[in-house]
């Protein structure tokens, strides 16, 4: 459905899309309405411009440069002199997307120069926020205040719409273990000590990981790590012995079903394949 950056960390709308696919993207908005009316977090990894967008508030080249390069190519000719412009042999021809486009119908050859590149730089990040992706964007947005009340949501700003609905990145880990509670398994519990060693060893991007597979998703809620508490309980194993067996999750009520592993090796070889297995779900899916 979605048009995603070099570093495929951030998706954007398409400029290609049928009729069908605006149907998707009003359903898509309908179950981010809901993610906001129902304050839930949710992996929304869009970048800033989608929630000016939704609250009518026009994305600027700070907004393009977070999604694409472009931005940066952009924010560079604005800082050309005319002879640099000349040598570059730029025009109002552009590729988007897969797609030739022409910035100016009237005059689809011409040249950038001093005096126009504002008009340039104007006209391709239009293209690329705006009139590109226009059918599908207004499908999205109707679907998103079909749920939600528009008046409530525009007294937030764009930065703290999407705190809200994606959450944030202030992590306190130490506020993580103090909310934990145990179920067959106890504090001083060895299996317990044993896991929290491990997941002190995890460098900051695993620990981020370990957040998603545990509760669905990679930041922190609006109200910081409060929100969240985990449930550490003994896996139930039906056959072979703890040792096989990887950690699992149940998302919607961050409980952690933790094998009783016999060396912290295992659980840190186990606990790691489950990361990577979880993050390959979610890219893949």
């Amino acid at each position: 459905m979605f048009l995603f950056n070099d570093s495929v960390t951030l998706p954007w709308f398409p400029s290609r899309a049928t009729k069908e696919d605006e149907t998707k993207f009003f359903l898509f908005g309908v179950l981010c309405g809901l993610a906001l009316y129902n304050q839930c977090i949710v992996y929304l990894p869009f970048p800033l411009a989608l929630f000016k967008k939704l609250l009518d508030v026009e994305p600027t080249l700070e907004d393009l440069k977070e999604f694409t390069g472009v931005g940066k190519t952009l924010q560079d000719v604005m800082g050309y002199e005319d002879d640099v412009l000349e040598n570059l042999f730029m025009s109002f021809s552009i590729n988007w997307d897969g797609a030739d486009v022409i910035l100016d119908p009237q005059n689809p050859q011409k040249p950038v120069t001093g005096e126009n590149k504002k008009e340039f730089v104007d006209a391709y990040m239009n293209h690329i926020l705006n009139t590109s992706i226009e059918g599908v964007f207004r499908e999205f947005k109707r679907g998103f205040f079909e749920v939600c009340d528009q008046k409530q949501v525009k007294l937030f700003t764009p930065e703290e719409l999407q705190g809200v609905m994606v959450g944030k990145e202030i992590y306190d880990w130490e506020k993580l273990k103090r909310n934990t509670v145990y179920e067959s398994y106890y504090a001083s519990h060895p299996t317990i000590q044993m896991f929290w060693e491990v997941f002190d060893d995890l460098t900051e991007e695993q620990k981020k990981d370990f957040l998603l597979f545990l509760t669905g998703f990679r930041t922190v809620p609006i109200l910081g790590m409060d929100q969240i508490k985990m449930t550490v309980r003994v896996a139930q194993i039906e056959s072979s012995t703890h040792d096989q067996h990887r950690p699992k999750s149940l998302t919607c009520h961050s409980i952690l079903d933790l094998p009783v592993y016999s060396t912290k090796e295992i659980m840190q070889e186990r606990m790691t394949e489950a990361l990577i297995e979880d993050k390959a779900f979610r890219l893949n899916g």
